[in-house]
């Protein structure tokens, strides 16, 4: 039996920000995030 063998990758980090700038945490956008049920208190809503 013969095995293939390729020559070890590093894995690389990229930094693309923070995570306030990523995902406009706390943001009150225009849609919500997922279907909420009537009644649901602003401060339980997430927005985009």
């Amino acid at each position: 039996m013969k095995f293939e063998t390729t020559a070890y990758e590093k894995p690389t980090l990229t930094a693309l920000g923070t995570v306030e700038d990523m995902t406009h945490g706390a943001s009150a956008g225009s849609e919500l995030d997922n279907d909420f049920p009537t009644g649901t208190d602003f401060g339980d809503l997430t927005f985009s």
